[in-house]
């Protein structure tokens, strides 16, 4: 394996950490909290420490990591000033800098952070149990509050217990369907258009 050079005025990034320091801003005024598993690809995915991130076959014949994304990127086009932030497990293991590695360029830069953040919730056994344990509106919901942005929408197929006052800022997915969904793309185009729209009017 070939060694990797890092420029020398920049900051080495720990790639094995659950989360690296997001880029300059870390809120916008539209954020969208992305899953990976059951959105952008069906949610049959398990970790092994030396195989990695994969899809069992045996539950999801045929289905591959990622197989759905093209389907967000098709949905942010007319929306450049949409951020991301990462909300998934994905964020621990196998960390925020090597799931955003899996992305396209184009939307991995669209990525201001996620919602597991060391310095937050810490990186000891304890918290990161606690954070798992936490319900997953929960988690970006206290992102939300971090962040501050002025609107925010959650893709998402852990909804069981999405409380009513935040259902308008919920696309919800199943998890066997994802973003393949033709009904959760356009819900996801809807509320888009229509949260831009507010921001625009504000704006203006």
């Amino acid at each position: 394996m070939s060694k990797t050079v890092r420029p020398p005025i920049a900051k080495a990034i720990d790639l094995s950490a659950p989360y690296f320091e997001a880029p300059t801003p870390r809120s916008a005024d539209l954020v969208l909290y992305v899953d990976f598993d059951g959105v952008l690809q069906h949610q049959s995915v398990f970790w092994h420490p030396r195989r990695g991130v994969f899809i069992s076959q045996k539950e999801a014949p045929g289905h591959s990591l990622f197989e759905w994304t093209h389907h967000l990127e098709a949905a942010l086009v007319n929306y450049p000033d949409v951020r991301l932030v990462l909300s998934s497990t994905w964020c621990i293991k196998p960390g925020y800098g090597k799931a955003l590695k899996r992305l396209p360029i184009a939307l991995r830069a669209r990525f201001i952070g996620g919602t597991f953040h060391r310095r937050v919730h810490s990186a000891d056994p304890w918290a990161l149990d606690s954070f798992r344990r936490t319900p997953r509106w929960l988690q970006i919901w206290n992102d939300v509050k971090r962040r501050k942005p002025a609107h925010w929408l959650a893709l998402d197929d852990d909804v069981g217990d999405w409380p009513a006052e935040h259902q308008s800022n919920l696309v919800a997915c199943d998890g066997n369907t994802g973003l393949s969904c033709l009904r959760v793309q356009a819900e996801l185009r809807d509320k888009l258009e229509q949260f831009a729209g507010q921001d625009n009017a504000s704006a203006g």
